[in-house]
């Protein structure tokens, strides 16, 4: 009984190390296909992007598990991005008039350095999102958040301001 369990550990741990092997491979094919990809990008697969070649993406970007980004009409990620899990972006929507089925409607999403996206929030077509911004877990993003501002809800309004400290003022991660 113990070979048959360290055998199905072994073949676990393999199976393993090859799906993370398959991931790190569409990862790098993912970003290939990109119009442009700054330094130190990291995206968590599973995610799906349509329309790579409209996705820039700037320096010192995470992007979480099983995000959908569709980029048709272009989206542009700014410096140290982070967007949590379960984040749609969306460039692409359909018109208020009939006929809609077939007929799309692409409007740009830009956003801007330093922002942090939450869990399950949604980004529609033709907003910008502003420097140092916050957009929380769940929210809906209809129309274009000020710089250095938290919206929440559905639609996403603001429900309060980010503090503007400087770099030199935050302690980071790989600080000692």
């Amino acid at each position: 009984m113990l070979a048959r369990l360290g055998l199905y550990d072994r073949l676990v741990r393999f199976v393993n190390r090859l799906l993370l092997d398959v991931d790190r491979h569409r990862e790098r094919v993912l970003l290939d296909s990109c119009k442009s990809v700054g330094d130190t990008v990291k995206l968590r697969m599973p995610m799906m992007v349509y329309d790579p070649k409209n996705f820039t993406i700037g320096n010192e970007v995470d992007i979480g598990e099983n995000c959908h980004i569709r980029a048709n009409g272009g989206v542009r990620l700014g410096n140290r991005v982070l967007i949590a899990s379960h984040v749609v972006i969306t460039s692409r929507g359909h018109p208020k008039a009939l006929p809609r089925y077939g007929v799309t409607e692409d409007g740009p999403v830009s956003i801007a350095d330093d922002v942090w996206i939450g869990a399950g929030a949604i980004i529609l077509p033709g907003v910008s999102i502003g420097e140092g911004s916050i957009v929380g877990a769940g929210a809906v993003v209809t129309r274009d958040v000020p710089p250095y501002t938290v919206v929440g809800g559905v639609p996403a309004r603001p429900i309060g301001t980010v503090p503007r400290e400087t770099a030199s003022t935050v302690e980071r991660e790989d600080s000692p």
